[in-house]
């Protein structure tokens, strides 16, 4: 049954330049044609610089939400606080849409918090979750109550991760990013160069000093092509590598990034376990797309279902690179294209899924 469906992006996130960085522009984009071809009505809230990255027209229905926030090397604490006040305004924005379903496909823990204090105010809402859990100690079991507590108010969770489960209402399991072969196949490349990449927005999250002291080590040739909030940390990473690193702060446009990542024989993902092996990752998704071998920890391959070529240690790279058996792993990536990340059986869970949902 068609329905008016509103993609509510509050984030807004983007450089200093007025780019929008992340997926979500892709993301909304993406599901959105998906959702305009199962002939639902949809609308697209989102800041001007994401309503803009995804190639939203002047004939196509969208609100523009008034705040967005400036990713920089380093926010005040005013900073910070305010940015957590402008995603709460933009999501109050969104909540006032009159439509059947008004799905937030870009969520943090802020989105979460927003809807246990506050609610859903009578609107049926669904929500993306790319973390299953938040860690053990006092501040992650806050944040699982808050989080859980915020699930009783949405409708429907669309999980990411493959290993994720939630208590308080319905779910499904659908990855970031659905597969089409006639965006894919042209950067799956049969004959890979030899070199690895690091490829996405580089945020303090990454361990990228550790990565770049274990190349430095074992001399493979590495490619970093990336967003650098911190200039500062930029600049002291160039100086500190190697002639086998290539580094650039740049933010790539799509094809060169696909390209990039499609025709290397390994991608980099320097995330810490702790966070990422319950979160999921869009350039880990598209790897499986491209057959390119990701190297990371061994629990994020794990907690995301796809194999790889895991360490503990960074310095086991080169060692891991050797046992690896290639055309096993390509086998292994080609099955999980045909079936979890199909994107005509995407669209057939997706559609169901948003049909199905309490109020």
């Amino acid at each position: 049954m068609s329905k008016s469906v509103v993609m509510a992006e509050y984030q807004g996130r983007c450089d200093t330049a007025g780019t929008a960085v992340g997926h979500a522009p892709k993301v909304m984009r993406e599901y959105g044609d998906m959702l305009a071809a199962l002939s639902h009505d949809v609308a697209y809230y989102a800041p001007a610089v994401i309503l803009k990255a995804a190639g939203i027209k002047k004939d196509m229905h969208y609100k523009k939400l008034d705040h967005h926030i400036l990713m920089k090397g380093k926010n005040s604490l005013a900073e910070k606080i305010f940015n957590k006040f402008r995603m709460f305004a933009n999501i109050s924005e969104c909540l006032k849409a009159d439509a059947d379903v008004i799905w937030f496909f870009n969520t943090e823990f802020y989105f979460f918090l927003y809807i246990a204090i506050f609610g859903n105010r009578g609107r049926n809402v669904y929500a993306n979750s790319f973390i299953g859990d938040f860690g053990r100690g006092f501040a992650p079991g806050i944040k699982r109550r808050i989080f859980e507590r915020a699930q009783k108010r949405i409708g429907g969770m669309i999980s990411t991760g493959a290993s994720f489960s939630f208590k308080n209402t319905k779910s499904i399991f659908i990855p970031d990013y659905s597969y089409d072969p006639e965006v894919y196949d042209r950067f799956r490349t049969e004959e890979k160069e030899d070199v690895a990449v690091c490829l996405g927005t580089m945020n303090a999250d990454k361990k990228l000093e550790e990565m770049v002291e274990a190349f430095n080590k074992n001399g493979y040739p590495l490619k970093v092509v990336g967003r650098f909030y911190d200039k500062e940390r930029f600049e002291k990473l160039k100086r500190n590598a190697a002639a086998n690193i290539e580094i650039r702060d740049e933010y790539p446009e799509r094809d060169e990034y696909l390209t990039l990542l499609g025709s290397a024989r390994f991608v980099v993902l320097p995330y810490p376990e702790e966070k990422y092996s319950m979160q999921t990752s869009g350039v880990l998704q598209e790897a499986v797309f491209l057959d390119t071998i990701p190297l990371t920890q061994k629990a994020i391959l794990e907690g995301n279902k796809i194999p790889g070529g895991g360490y503990v240690n960074m310095d086991e790279i080169a060692e891991v690179i050797k046992k690896l058996d290639e055309a096993e792993l390509k086998k292994s990536y080609a099955a999980l294209r045909e079936a979890d990340y199909d994107k005509t059986a995407f669209a057939k869970k997706l559609d169901a899924f948003l049909d199905g949902g309490r109020q």
